[in-house]
Protein backbone atom coordinates (compact mmCIF):
# COMPACT_ATOMS: atom_id res chain seq x y z
CA UNK A 1 0.00 0.00 0.00
CA UNK A 2 0.75 3.49 -0.87
CA UNK A 3 2.76 5.30 2.29
CA UNK A 4 -0.05 7.80 2.84
CA UNK A 5 0.40 11.46 5.19
CA UNK A 6 -3.25 10.51 6.76
CA UNK A 7 -3.40 6.74 7.18
CA UNK A 8 -6.50 7.10 9.51
CA UNK A 9 -8.69 9.19 6.84
CA UNK A 10 -7.84 6.63 4.02
CA UNK A 11 -9.00 3.74 6.66
CA UNK A 12 -12.26 6.13 7.66
CA UNK A 13 -12.84 6.39 4.38
CA UNK A 14 -12.42 2.46 3.31
CA UNK A 15 -15.12 1.57 6.60
CA UNK A 16 -17.37 3.97 5.63
CA UNK A 17 -17.17 2.42 1.77
CA UNK A 18 -17.68 -1.17 3.40
CA UNK A 19 -20.76 -0.07 5.15
CA UNK A 20 -22.10 2.10 1.72
CA UNK A 21 -21.92 -1.16 0.40
CA UNK A 22 -23.58 -2.87 2.65
CA UNK A 23 -26.31 -0.28 2.80
CA UNK A 24 -27.08 -0.72 -1.13
CA UNK A 25 -27.55 -4.25 -1.06
CA UNK A 26 -24.05 -5.47 -2.19
CA UNK A 27 -23.55 -9.01 -1.24
CA UNK A 28 -19.94 -10.45 -0.27
CA UNK A 29 -18.98 -7.29 0.91
CA UNK A 30 -14.43 -7.61 1.79
CA UNK A 31 -12.68 -4.08 3.06
CA UNK A 32 -9.19 -3.98 3.52
CA UNK A 33 -9.92 -2.60 7.46
CA UNK A 34 -10.50 -3.82 10.90
CA UNK A 35 -14.21 -6.01 10.79
CA UNK A 36 -14.01 -7.38 7.81
CA UNK A 37 -12.83 -10.08 5.47
CA UNK A 38 -9.55 -8.92 3.33
CA UNK A 39 -10.13 -8.71 -0.73
CA UNK A 40 -8.71 -11.07 -2.38
CA UNK A 41 -5.26 -10.22 -4.06
CA UNK A 42 -5.95 -9.31 -8.14
CA UNK A 43 -2.86 -10.48 -9.93
CA UNK A 44 -1.58 -10.07 -13.56
CA UNK A 45 -1.01 -12.68 -15.21
CA UNK A 46 1.90 -11.31 -17.32
CA UNK A 47 4.04 -10.99 -13.95
CA UNK A 48 2.47 -12.98 -11.08
CA UNK A 49 2.36 -9.88 -9.45
CA UNK A 50 -0.68 -7.72 -7.61
CA UNK A 51 -2.78 -5.76 -5.54
CA UNK A 52 -5.14 -5.71 -2.71
CA UNK A 53 -7.89 -3.44 -3.41
CA UNK A 54 -9.29 -1.87 -0.73
CA UNK A 55 -12.55 -2.89 -0.81
CA UNK A 56 -14.87 -5.26 -3.30
CA UNK A 57 -18.47 -6.93 -3.34
CA UNK A 58 -20.23 -9.11 -6.11
CA UNK A 59 -19.41 -6.62 -8.90
CA UNK A 60 -17.40 -4.31 -7.90
CA UNK A 61 -13.70 -3.54 -6.97
CA UNK A 62 -12.80 0.25 -4.86
CA UNK A 63 -9.82 2.07 -4.00
CA UNK A 64 -9.65 4.67 -1.96
CA UNK A 65 -7.34 7.34 -2.40
CA UNK A 66 -6.79 10.57 -0.33
CA UNK A 67 -5.68 13.38 -1.85
CA UNK A 68 -2.25 13.08 -1.45
CA UNK A 69 -2.15 9.25 -3.05
CA UNK A 70 -3.44 10.07 -6.26
CA UNK A 71 -0.24 11.35 -8.46
CA UNK A 72 2.27 8.71 -6.85
CA UNK A 73 3.54 5.40 -9.14
CA UNK A 74 1.87 2.78 -6.56
CA UNK A 75 -1.80 4.22 -7.34
CA UNK A 76 -1.12 4.61 -11.22
CA UNK A 77 -0.30 0.61 -11.08
CA UNK A 78 -3.14 -0.08 -9.04
CA UNK A 79 -5.76 1.61 -10.47
CA UNK A 80 -4.29 0.10 -13.99
CA UNK A 81 -4.62 -2.88 -12.97
CA UNK A 82 -8.09 -2.84 -11.00
CA UNK A 83 -9.47 -1.48 -14.31
CA UNK A 84 -8.44 -4.06 -16.28
CA UNK A 85 -9.79 -6.52 -14.30
CA UNK A 86 -12.72 -5.35 -13.80
CA UNK A 87 -13.03 -5.03 -17.73
CA UNK A 88 -12.43 -8.43 -18.45
CA UNK A 89 -14.96 -9.86 -15.46
CA UNK A 90 -18.09 -7.33 -16.16
CA UNK A 91 -16.96 -5.60 -12.74
CA UNK A 92 -17.24 -1.71 -11.87
CA UNK A 93 -14.15 -0.37 -10.53
CA UNK A 94 -14.87 2.66 -8.34
CA UNK A 95 -12.30 5.19 -7.03
CA UNK A 96 -13.05 6.93 -3.86
CA UNK A 97 -11.60 10.29 -3.22
CA UNK A 98 -12.19 12.98 -0.30
CA UNK A 99 -14.78 15.77 -1.28
CA UNK A 100 -12.16 18.41 -3.53
CA UNK A 101 -10.44 15.69 -5.04
CA UNK A 102 -12.60 14.65 -7.52
CA UNK A 103 -11.50 16.58 -10.11
CA UNK A 104 -7.87 15.52 -9.83
CA UNK A 105 -8.71 11.93 -9.52
CA UNK A 106 -10.79 12.51 -13.10
CA UNK A 107 -7.82 14.17 -14.65
CA UNK A 108 -5.24 11.66 -13.66
CA UNK A 109 -7.44 8.50 -14.62
CA UNK A 110 -7.65 10.26 -18.26
CA UNK A 111 -3.37 10.75 -18.22
CA UNK A 112 -3.81 7.09 -17.55
CA UNK A 113 -6.52 5.92 -19.81
CA UNK A 114 -7.72 4.16 -16.92
CA UNK A 115 -12.27 3.68 -17.11
CA UNK A 116 -13.50 4.04 -13.49
CA UNK A 117 -16.56 5.85 -11.86
CA UNK A 118 -15.29 8.51 -9.00
CA UNK A 119 -16.85 9.08 -5.77
CA UNK A 120 -16.38 11.12 -3.37
CA UNK A 121 -16.58 10.29 0.74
Amino acid sequence: MAKRRSQSDHDQMVKAVAVHLENEGYCNVAADVKGYDPPTKIIWKRSDSGHVPDATADGIIVEVETADSINNEHTADQWTLFAAYAAEHDQVFVVVVPEGSKASATRRLRELDVSAEVWTA
